[in-house]
């Protein structure tokens, strides 16, 4: 299993994450952040960011083809300053609100990202790891994220929602 920051929560925070993708077009996912203190240094925040899949972005402009931009934009918009960036855990989170034909359950990639100078770099291959189903339906649990639907039925603005037809076909659509 992974390694995530999920005892004790002190920090929940849910938000629609929007970037510019390595491969043009502005594409989107929700970022969900979860951090507890860190219990060998109580003023250390230790942040876990989870970041969901939403169908609808144009084809090929998906998180984990360009989860350094992704975590580039989480980090400027909205992890608090205080926070070591290369100690965040990353996660990609997969399920039917990602794909008009979801494959399985729920899922979790983590992506160990390298933090260097002012930004995250792309990741190797071997420094990306799918979670397996048990795991990941764990690991949910703990980090108590409510199901992505009910997150983006609760948002109080206008923001992009997926599409419920075929989706990841054509441009984006909000």
């Amino acid at each position: 299993m992974t390694t995530a920051y999920t005892h004790g929560l002190t920090l929940a925070s849910d938000a629609i994450l929007s970037w510019t993708h390595r491969y043009g077009s502005t594409t989107s996912c929700l970022a969900r952040l979860r951090g507890t203190r860190d219990p060998a240094a109580a003023d250390r925040l230790l942040l876990t960011v989870v970041l969901s899949e939403l169908r609808g972005q144009p084809r090929g402009h998906y998180v984990l083809s360009d989860v350094a931009g992704a975590a580039n934009s989480a980090r400027a918009q909205l992890v608090p300053g205080s926070v070591d960036p290369g100690a965040i855990t990353w996660l990609v989170h997969h399920g039917e609100f990602s794909s008009a034909d979801p494959t399985g359950p729920e899922s979790l990639t983590r992506v160990d990202l390298r933090w260097t100078l002012d930004r995250y770099s792309v990741p190797a291959w071997d420094e990306v790891t799918r979670l397996n189903y048990d795991d990941s339906r764990r690991l949910l649990a703990e980090l108590r994220l409510r199901p992505v639907e009910e997150v983006l039925d609760a948002m109080p603005w206008d923001i992009p929602r997926p599409r419920q037809d075929g989706g990841d076909t054509g441009p984006h659509q909000g």
